[in-house]
């Protein structure tokens, strides 16, 4: 799809045709739509665009609930509106209008919404504009909230004729209160792919992590998820508009391990797993141990991970260090034997996670991350000047105990994901060893998660995980020994279930 691209003060104008059309242009007519697109740039965008801010106008819009705990509704807000929390349910709140005061400006959504629990939520914003009942666009995403203002926004095409706006939610408080919701517009009329800058250019940026790095990457797919998201992002003066659309983006890869976070959702996510602790030095204090570990009998031990690990190098080599020094308490107080319960391990930081069971493992290269080229990476995470993540976290005075060939049996289930599958990858392949329970979430591939310079992070999936034989493990991870739980059974039958296997060693 050929461009035709102009920069004008602290905008990038890109006139997008479509190829048939182009032909039918005179070279004067697309000059012209150049210029007009340069004078437009000029007026309307070069004073918002240098400080970065919008100059908006509201929108009269009349929000309802549409959804309560997956019934339709459609009741007016009131003064105590709110939204019904019901897991697995979505409840919804939106409003459809015309598109007649923002067909071809950019549409912003404020969202004052309030919750009374210690752990933030995922709404989901969706902005769809409609030609007809065809849908022309849309941009939709998963934000991590934590109470306050929520704003979103994307761009409407010039052609449209009704827009619909719309929050969900399904998870997280009984109640979600709504303080105020309300909508603005850009005084000015944008072309498509016309935004300013520094907007293109943090664009550019995603897409070239996506070129460069993706597992899954196919070229055709990325140049239209492109045009879409320069669609979705036109208007914007300010690479903190474009939320939505990198979001949309990474949901449209339809990759659960890949998704985009602004600079507050990376802080909100720290906050919540004890990463960043408001008013302490350090992530993780000595006596937040990340481990529960019990003797079940004299040479048998239980381990369950109780926290995820962080991601400063201080936290993660403290994380490590608190792993393996009480598998060295069980060890001394007799251990030989071991269960590991991975049912709630759902993520964390691979490497001190690995490094810390070491001892169970030996001294060996445990598992591998094979990228799109099929190049292997191996895990010797733990191994001074060895460590693929370039962090030894133990040197060779550190104490251990060779526990390689000791019995472990791991419980699994659907919540074991990301740095979870990585640990039980690390194990699978190893002698004395078993899985039971349940198939794990299927979240078994490496991250690339690097914060970029504004706090934002753009993580992706860039490799698979292999055991120790080299061998690509399978997305969901199935269990040697699969058992059914029952809702009604108070017994924990895969606790049950690993104890007597590892009672007949």
């Amino acid at each position: 799809m050929p461009t035709t691209a102009s920069k004008a003060g602290p905008w990038n104008v890109v006139a997008v045709n479509d190829s048939s059309h182009a032909r039918s242009l005179s070279v004067g007519a697309v000059r012209m739509k150049s210029l007009m697109t340069f004078l437009m740039a000029l007026l309307w965008g070069t004073a918002a665009a240098a400080n970065g801010t919008h100059a908006a106008q509201p929108v009269a819009a009349t929000f309802r609930v549409t959804r309560q705990c997956g019934v339709a509704q459609d009741m007016q807000l009131d003064a105590d509106a709110a939204l019904s929390n019901c897991p697995g349910k979505v409840s919804e709140v939106g409003a459809v209008m015309p598109a007649s005061e923002v067909a071809g400006r950019r549409l912003y959504l404020n969202a004052d919404l309030r919750f009374s629990a210690p752990d933030a939520i995922n709404l989901s914003v969706l902005i769809t504009a409609y030609h007809g009942n065809q849908v022309a666009s849309h941009s939709g995403g998963n934000y991590l909230f934590n109470g306050g203002v929520l704003q979103a926004s994307a761009y409407i095409p010039s052609e449209v004729d009704k827009v619909g706006v719309f929050i969900q939610v399904n998870s997280g408080p009984p109640r979600l209160d709504i303080h105020s919701l309300s909508l603005s517009r850009s005084s000015a009329v944008y072309a498509p792919g016309q935004m300013s800058v520094d907007s293109e250019a943090y664009l550019e940026r995603a897409f070239d992590k996506l070129s460069n790095y993706y597992l899954y990457y196919d070229a055709a797919r990325l140049r239209t998820l492109r045009h879409s998201a320069g669609i979705s992002a036109s208007g914007a003066v300010s690479p903190t508009e474009l939320s939505l659309t990198l979001k949309d983006v990474t949901r449209l890869l339809d990759d659960p391990h890949s998704r985009f976070l602004s600079a507050a959702e990376v802080r909100t996510l720290g906050a919540a797993k004890g990463r960043v602790r408001a008013g302490s030095p350090s992530e993780n204090p000595p006596d937040n141990q990340p481990i529960d570990a019990t003797l079940l009998a004299p040479d048998l031990a239980y381990l369950k991970l109780v926290s995820k690990s962080a991601v400063t190098r201080e936290a993660r080599q403290r994380y490590a260090h608190q792993v393996r020094d009480v598998l060295l308490d069980m060890h001394t107080r007799g251990a030989r034997r071991w269960i590991i319960d991975l049912r709630e391990q759902s993520g964390g930081s691979t490497g001190p996670l690995i490094a810390g069971f070491r001892p169970l493992y030996g001294n060996i290269d445990v598992a591998y991350t094979v990228d799109r080229a099929g190049k292997r990476s191996r895990w010797a995470f733990g191994i001074p000047a060895d460590s693929d993540d370039q962090e030894p976290y133990f040197s060779g005075a550190d104490p251990v105990f060779a526990g390689e060939r000791e019995p472990v049996a791991l419980l699994i289930g659907k919540r074991t994901a990301s740095a979870g599958e990585a640990l039980l990858t690390a194990f699978l392949q190893r002698p004395y060893t078993a899985t039971f329970g349940a198939a794990t979430a299927g979240l078994t591939t490496s991250v690339f998660d690097q914060p970029w310079p504004d706090g934002a992070s753009l993580a992706i999936s860039t490799g698979r995980y292999a055991d120790r034989n080299g061998q690509v493990v399978p997305e969901k991870i199935a269990p040697d020994h699969a058992v059914d739980v029952q809702a009604e059974d108070h017994r924990d039958a895969v606790f049950e279930a690993a104890r007597h296997w590892i009672s007949q060693l």
